[in-house]
């Protein structure tokens, strides 16, 4: 504990200048602001990415931006609003409701984590040990639900789906299968792989996954097993530790669906939709593929430039559409062919690609290779693109592209990913590729 407060008192009170002290602070509290709803994160997040775009240009920072992902980043914001100064709706498209105007804000985010990062390395572990702390607090909350019926604060869920701390949301399950694996990679990274850790880093996995099934958040439970299923291939320490792991996660959920009516109930409906679509056990549902089909008509109508960023909300709310209409439809991939277009599609599919080859890379060296002894990942960056990886992956329901809330958390693992590739050390700092 008392080393804890050292290192906090280092980063806000180092001899530093007084606002990097302060953007330090803003950074070490935004995991606590994340149960507070969208307001606190994205000020957050908003004061770390103003922050290094002034502190960027009056020192002269440029190193941070040669690299192909910004330049790639920098073409899809600039498409965003080329895209929406086309469409039908420009205020809507560009200005309203997530705002995508100001998209650019999550590239100066990562970078600002990457910069705070360099500045003040002790910032890793207490980011680290705030989000552990969180994680902790969410989970002890949630299960106290689901035994209890209410919270720590008195909430009941509006619902028979466990919400937690986050009362009437049901995103509990969605935020443990992101939030899990990016405090699973900053663990390990700072506290290291001895035996006692790593019973301690499964532990924490299998709780959470356990909650994630009982909160009945489907997505968010298939989230936790691809990223389980990456860590056991693609790791270089943790197979057989998570394949135990795992397994005892899973003999806890079938207990749990035979004790609980709910989850059992949850369960057989999963089963239901996903063999009713069209293409049998997929994960979504025929609403899901509603949703899709209005995407695809928006692409047709215009396929190069799309309908323009937020449209589908628009374009969906006609009584041709109107069974299938909500504000976005629940997918990355056919959100941005409806919106963006083709154009669209290709810059955001960039970025898949880069991850999946990263992956493919620590898989061609540990199992074609067998260079165990030299990895090309260490295990925190093999946790943090498998987490970049679900979070991208096509195949599943996502949440609205724009949404700043979840973005906040959404370009974390990013922020760290770019620090641990091409600023850790002071030798790669003179040169900054992708």
């Amino acid at each position: 504990m008392q080393s804890y407060i050292d290192d906090f008192r280092e980063a806000i009170r180092a001899a530093i200048p007084i606002h990097l002290r302060i953007v330090n602070f803003f950074f070490l509290i935004l995991p606590f602001s994340l149960v507070t709803g969208p307001f606190l994160p994205d000020l957050f997040l908003s004061i770390v990415a103003f922050y290094f775009l002034v502190i960027s240009l009056k020192d002269k920072i440029f190193d941070y931006y040669k690299n192909y992902a910004v330049y790639a980043f920098f073409v899809f914001y600039f498409w965003i609003i080329f895209s929406g100064l086309l469409s039908n709706h420009p205020y809507q498209s560009l200005i309203d409701y997530n705002g995508p105007i100001f998209y650019i804000r999550y590239l100066f985010f990562v970078l600002g984590i990457a910069y705070l990062l360099k500045k003040t390395p002790k910032l890793i572990k207490i980011f680290c040990i705030h989000l552990l702390c969180l994680l902790i607090f969410v989970v002890i909350d949630g299960y106290l639900m689901w035994l209890t019926g209410t919270n720590i604060l008195g909430f009941q869920s509006p619902s028979a789906r466990v919400t937690g701390i986050f009362n009437d949301e049901e995103i509990l399950g969605h935020f443990l299968s992101h939030t899990t694996p990016l405090a699973f990679a900053l663990s390990v990274y700072i506290f290291g792989i001895k035996p006692k850790k790593i019973i301690l880093y499964m532990s924490l996995l299998v709780v959470s996954e356990t909650l994630i099934f009982i909160s009945n958040d489907r997505a968010g439970f298939l989230k936790i097993f691809q990223f389980t299923l990456l860590l056991i291939f693609l790791s270089n320490h943790f197979k057989l530790f998570r394949v135990i792991s795992f397994i005892l996660s899973l003999l806890i959920i079938s207990f749990i669906i035979q004790i609980s009516k709910e989850s059992k109930e949850r369960y057989s409906d999963t089963l239901n939709q996903v063999s009713s679509t069209k293409i049998p056990f997929m994960p979504w549902t025929p609403n899901h593929e509603e949703h899709f089909k209005i995407t695809i008509e928006m692409f047709k109508k215009s396929p190069i430039t799309g309908q323009g960023p937020q449209a589908f909300r628009i374009y969906c709310d006609t009584p041709e559409y109107i069974q299938g209409c909500t504000n976005h439809p629940h997918n990355y991939y056919f959100q941005t062919i409806g919106e963006l277009g083709v154009v669209g599609l290709i810059l955001l599919s960039i970025a898949i690609i880069y991850v999946t080859q990263k992956l493919f890379r620590q898989f061609y060296n540990l199992w074609v290779k067998k260079n165990i002894n030299s990895p090309y990942l260490s295990d925190h960056l093999v946790a943090l693109f498998s987490l970049a990886f679900v979070l991208l992956w096509p195949l599943i329901p996502h949440q609205s592209f724009y949404n700043n809330w979840l973005n906040a958390y959404y370009f974390l693992p990013f922020g760290f990913i770019y620090y641990f590739l091409f600023l850790e050390s002071e030798d790669s700092k003179s040169n900054i590729k992708l």
